[in-house]
């Protein structure tokens, strides 16, 4: 009798040389027959806003960080410029009249600054309600996940015949892949000037035209013929799923519908659809246009108050300053400087932040559209298609015998 092998136990459970053909994910194509994507293409799609080092959110490092922060949009930066602007006029002005010097600093003060706590409340309810609709739309697209995982599954522990498990696994990927396309074809850097206007034809060319690009062998010829006269093709493929097991339970393959467990398969195929149905309507309803053009003209009016409020410190300081002033004026230009400063710091470093909140709520209420707060949908999907295929590797190398609920 040979001696055992002192290595074995260290072997991997699964051969990384010898993979059995079940371990790949349906439709997965050779990645030598594929070409590579280029540009912009390859950044977008490589793009994934939830990861990041946390090391470095906790470090003054962030600090010089500006690609895919707020800080990198065009819009925020040129309120900015027209606020600084807006303070220069200011203090042209401010500077030519002399009266400006008996205003005193405490009311400039107060001009800036009164609307801020309107302005911070109204953000800071828009920021949570930005983020619920976030996650929401990110717990939405997992449950459809782990619908198409639970089924998979139900299958295995009923012993149900593998073409049968294939098939529902594979519309199970189909909805999945269907979705994520259609709700991203609307993503853009920047929606604002990339305008996206395409007919519902076009969008339905494109989604399947990714999706046979992606994965070429997912689709039946005749099952896209269908699917491709609808245009939420990825809610309706478990209605398919939804008669396909009811069919099994009638020819013997799972228990009867009258059963708990039939209960409990057809719930899967309901959390499935309700996930699908909550992101759609996450994506499609947005927050009512009232409240987000007031927050806005809120946030915009209070940049203006505060670049009035700069400029007339600025003209006042450099009146002071350069002009020809002499006496109690000069004992007030340290004053005036400190307030300078502090006045800065207040009426453009205060509204720049607020643009960029408000940057960040509407990106964030709208994950589908801008790619700064794109949802990962895509590595999702493909963590999926690895676990189900790990999971049917599994299902075939067991200690005991298979089950079969079909005698």
């Amino acid at each position: 009798m040979a001696a055992p092998d002192p290595h074995l136990e260290t072997q991997p459970l699964l051969s990384k040389t010898k993979a059995s053909p079940r371990s790949v994910p349906f439709g997965t194509v050779d990645p030598s027959s594929v070409a590579a994507p280029t540009g912009d293409e390859e950044d977008d799609s490589n793009w994934n806003s939830s990861e990041y080092d946390h090391a470095v959110i906790n470090s003054w490092r962030v600090l010089f960080i500006v690609t895919g922060s707020a800080f990198d949009n065009l819009s925020v930066l040129v309120c900015m410029l027209l606020s600084l602007l807006t303070s220069c006029v200011v203090a042209y002005f401010a500077f030519h009249a002399r009266q400006t010097l008996f205003i005193k600093e405490e009311k400039i003060h107060n001009l800036g600054t009164f609307l801020n706590v309107f302005v911070g409340l109204l953000l800071g309810f828009f920021v949570s309600s930005s983020m619920n609709r976030w996650h929401g739309c990110v717990h939405g697209f997992m449950e459809l996940l782990e619908a198409v995982r639970c089924m998979q599954m139900q299958m295995f522990a009923l012993g149900v015949d593998r073409k049968r498990i294939d098939t529902l696994n594979r519309y199970g990927l189909m909805s999945a892949w269907l979705l994520h396309l259609s709700l991203n074809i609307e993503c853009r850097r920047d929606p604002q000037n990339e305008k996206l206007c395409l007919s519902q034809a076009t969008q339905k060319e494109r989604i399947w035209g990714k999706l046979e690009e992606m994965r070429p062998n997912l689709v039946l010829p005749e099952e896209k013929k269908l699917l491709c006269q609808y245009t939420e093709s990825y809610a309706l493929i478990w209605t398919w799923m939804a008669s396909l097991i009811g069919r099994m339970a009638e020819d013997g393959e799972i228990p009867p519908m009258p059963s708990p467990t039939y209960g409990r398969i057809i719930d899967v195929v309901s959390l499935a659809y309700n996930s699908i149905r909550d992101v759609r309507s996450m994506h499609r309803i947005k927050a009512p246009f009232i409240y987000v053009n007031t927050l806005a003209v809120l946030v915009h009016f209070n940049t203006v108050l505060n670049s009035l409020s700069f400029g007339l410190i600025l003209g006042m300081t450099m009146q002071v300053a350069f002009g020809n002033h002499s006496g109690e004026f000069k004992k007030q230009l340290p004053n005036l400087v400190a307030s300078l400063v502090m006045q800065f710091c207040i009426s453009m470093v205060g509204p720049l932040l607020y643009l960029c909140l408000l940057e960040v709520c509407v990106c964030i209420s709208q994950p589908f559209t801008f790619l700064d707060s794109k949802i990962p949908s895509q590595p999702l999907i493909l963590s999926l298609e690895e676990d189900l295929a790990n999971a049917e590797l599994m299902a075939d190398n067991t200690k005991w015998p298979k089950p079969c609920f079909k005698k």
